[in-house]
């Protein structure tokens, strides 16, 4: 069998492009706002910042034992940026990888810091490893290793309305950890599609199964969310924590530790998503679907036996992720002295790649350079972008400076904090880029957290601020513009706005309790934090 070209290359999960439902002069409109509206306040921005700050950063370094070398310029220079880049961000009032190009402009420009230095961040160990990731994930696309999965998933759980519904979830989510959340959903919804299709047709017309089909739709965009959460590679927010932490904080996240927290918050979103949407507010009309698992057989009878390429490809894949989770774990158990990074094993994932064979008649590999050009750089500059961002509030005094206006907040019980970040990440995601949203607000909610108190004892309590940031803002499901796989859904011609709206509210809310119960009974123990 030959490789088999995907549909459609994976999209990253900040990709928010809108439906072509509204009017492209809004977009339009609203590019054209941000543009003027970040360059006005950026220049209001620099123009006002209090002149006293930079008195207040530095003394606040010297009784911190270091040195009071920050500058007033170089304060106003940080503050503006992120100004500039977080509307320009959230309005997209150009392509999201070109305002993540800025700082390779802004600072080096204004003498306020070298280019090397700004541009360290761009190499960050994390983005190779979204980089091999993606590889990954392509692969798996060309040899149609994703499709198998998900059908086999699908056959095992059952075809009956809601194990049909639970089916579909799992097999997307499963998917969603290592693949694009969008390629995700472009794969399962044409399958969920002809499984309605051919049901419609057996139930006597689409109106006839309206609440089934809205809930399978649903059901597969929200499941390509709640699934990505669960791996480092599995959506770029928490791709961008990990960075993060390492290069500002020197808190490290491994693969294995942050899928003790991801996987069982998305489980339970999983399982709390699909009894809302079959049993509260969309329950099938029918009992059994007719013809479902036929369907599904022939999906699966037409992939034929798995070719050498397959299987090649799913021994690469069940060995990555084995690594990810497994390789931190020996070496601390054995005391050896390697430094073995999730990074390391992800782009050796992809030199693997390029190596094996795929096809031995055609003389094809599991991955070619056509394939691998599929890669989403735009992602990847947008890591870059939002790591130098972040490097420049440490390098140039405006965490501190954020820290200490918040020091009035340190008497609040740290689970209203977290709740509070939740809740705004998860607004603000449903109308921005979630990419976008997470490269923005993680230095803001990391020098928050310095500034009350919370690393004094251990700096890994950064996370308790952070780590809802990155959850939250994958988790937006009231709009088609929140994220890819809603968009996809609300396309596909089964999903009504309103239907979308009144499920996503309620998933929003129970989004936000559960990120909060996450971060205080998981992230709180996994990482030894400290309340």
């Amino acid at each position: 069998m030959s490789p088999t070209t995907a549909p459609s290359s994976p999209v990253p999960a900040s990709s928010k492009h809108p439906p072509e439902h509204p009017a492209p002069r809004l977009a339009q409109r609203r590019r054209s706002i941000g543009v003027v509206l970040g360059l006005a306040l950026a220049v209001l921005t620099y123009i006002a910042f209090p002149s006293s700050a930079i008195d207040q950063v530095n003394a606040t370094a010297v009784a911190s034992g270091e040195e009071a070398a920050f500058t007033d310029t170089g304060l106003r220079t940080v503050a503006a940026a992120a100004v500039l880049l977080g509307l320009w961000w959230m309005t997209e009032a150009i392509p999201l990888a070109a305002t993540a190009l800025l700082p390779l402009v802004i600072f080096p420009a204004l003498q306020v810091a070298d280019f090397e230095e700004v541009a360290a961040p761009y190499a960050s160990d994390t983005i190779f490893l979204f980089m091999g990731g993606f590889m990954l994930a392509l692969t798996m696309q060309r040899w149609n290793l994703h499709r198998r999965i998900a059908l086999r998933v699908v056959l095992w759980v059952g075809t009956r309305p809601r194990s049909l519904v639970l089916g579909f979830m799992v097999a997307t989510g499963f998917l969603s950890m290592w693949v694009s959340n969008t390629a995700t959903a472009v794969l399962m919804l044409p399958i969920g599609a002809s499984v309605l299709g051919l049901v419609s047709s057996l139930a006597g017309g689409r109106q006839r199964i309206r609440r089934f089909s809205t809930a399978l739709m649903l059901a597969i965009a929200y499941a390509a969310s709640i699934g990505s959460v669960g791996t480092i590679i599995g959506t770029p927010p928490n791709a961008l924590l990990v960075a993060y932490l390492s290069e500002t904080h020197g808190v490290e996240i491994g693969f294995g530790q942050w899928m003790l927290v991801g996987v069982p918050l998305a489980a339970v979103l999983m399982v709390v998503a699909w009894w809302l949407l079959v049993y509260v507010l969309l329950p099938p009309e029918i009992d059994t679907v007719p013809g479902g698992r036929e369907v599904i057989e022939e999906e699966w009878r037409r992939l034929g036996p798995m070719s050498g390429g397959e299987v090649r490809v799913s021994i690469v894949f069940l060995a990555a992720a084995a690594s990810w989770v497994l390789v931190p774990t020996l070496l601390e158990r054995t005391g050896a002295a390697l430094n073995i990074s999730d990074a390391l094993i992800a782009m050796a994932t992809a030199a693997i790649l390029f190596l094996l064979p795929g096809d031995r008649a055609q003389g094809t590999r599991l991955l070619d350079w056509a394939t691998a050009k599929e890669v989403p750089w735009d992602v990847l500059l947008l890591f870059g972008g939002g790591l130098s961002l972040s490097s420049m509030f440490s390098r140039l005094g405006l965490s501190i400076w954020i820290g200490e206006q918040a020091r009035g907040l340190e008497v609040l019980p740290t689970v209203l904090f977290v709740a509070a970040v939740a809740l705004l990440v998860i607004v603000l995601t449903e109308l921005t880029s979630n990419t976008a949203t997470a490269a923005a607000f993680l230095p803001i909610m990391g020098g928050v957290a310095v500034g009350i108190g919370l690393t004094q004892q251990e700096p890994a309590n950064v996370l308790l601020l952070t780590a809802p940031v990155a959850l939250s803002a994958t988790f937006a499901f009231m709009l088609p513009v929140a994220t890819p796989p809603n968009a996809v859904a609300y396309g596909s011609g089964y999903v009504r706005l309103a239907d979308m709206v009144r499920s996503g509210v309620w998933l929003n809310i129970i989004g936000m309790v559960l990120v909060t119960l996450a971060v205080m009974g998981l992230v709180v123990p996994v990482f030894g934090l400290s309340l």
